[in-house]
């Protein structure tokens, strides 16, 4: 399992960038690789009596060329509590009362993203993707579902001078395990990100899925985070969460690190 939020602020933090780079001539001829890294932390009850500290040290790896996007994204995931994380789209009680401290490597997820370049000159950017989900994470420790699962994901921004909302809708295909009684969830971002400067830009989002367990409430989670683009190469991402439903946790924070191998000249795009 890789946290939902880290996906969705992650595409947050770098999908302008992202769009920009797209636009320079350099990124249609060669691949133009970056890595991330950085660490998540969030604590919640999950309609359980007691708390569940989740942690989580993220690491991918992407490259681009022209309008295509391949990345390959895992981590190390901690789990202190009695809740069983399923996958990102939700978390669910395990044995009642049970509490166990259990970590270990997480899911690993394949990903591949298509870029609808030639509307970038009316400030319009539309994304295709399609994730593959594959097993690593341990289903006897509680850390994920041991099952492939498969997603196919929109993502749309309008830049409006330096406001840029955005929008990100998904379905998943969860893998069957009949012992959980897991179903296919749909998923949701809304977001509005305002640019600073050439270099700093902020955000807030809000985040819906449905639970992968039809007996789960809904998980919905808000964020604000900062992006700051430190040099051409570096860049960091750092967030807070706060959950709005019980089977959400109650506050979270996170900071997501990036190099570029191939820095783009413009970081964050405007439209006006």
């Amino acid at each position: 399992m890789i946290p939902a939020r880290a996906i969705s602020l992650g595409f947050c933090g770098v999908f302008a960038a992202g769009c920009a780079s797209a636009q320079d001539s350099f990124n249609d001829f060669f691949w133009s690789p970056r890595i991330s890294t950085g660490f998540d932390y969030s604590a919640g009850k999950f309609g359980e009596a007691q708390t569940t500290e989740i942690a989580f040290v993220p690491f991918s790896a992407q490259t681009a060329r022209g309008p295509f996007t391949f990345k390959l994204a895992g981590g190390w995931l901690s789990v202190a509590g009695p809740a069983l994380i399923l996958d990102g789209a939700g978390v669910a009680a395990a044995q009642p009362g049970v509490s166990r401290h259990a970590s270990g490597v997480s899911d690993t997820t394949l990903s591949a993203m298509y870029s609808f370049e030639s509307l970038y000159d009316h400030g319009v950017y539309l994304d295709l993707s399609a994730r593959l989900k594959l097993p690593t994470a341990s289903f006897s420790k509680g850390l994920g579902t041991g099952k492939l699962d498969g997603a196919a994901q929109f993502d749309a921004a309008v830049a409006l001078g330096e406001f840029m909302p955005f929008l990100t809708v998904g379905y998943k295909v969860n893998g069957v395990r009949p012992t959980l009684k897991t179903r296919n969830v749909a998923y949701g971002t809304l977001g509005l990100q305002y640019t600073w400067d050439a270099r700093v830009a902020t955000g807030l989002t809000y985040d819906y899925r449905q639970s992968s367990l039809r007996t789960s409430a809904d998980p919905e989670e808000a964020s604000l985070y900062l992006s700051y683009r430190v040099t051409d190469a570096w860049s960091f991402n750092a967030y807070g969460v706060v959950g709005l439903s019980r089977n959400s946790p109650d506050a979270g924070a996170g900071v997501t690190f990036t190099y570029r191998f191939a820095p783009s000249e413009s970081p964050f795009p405007t439209f006006k």
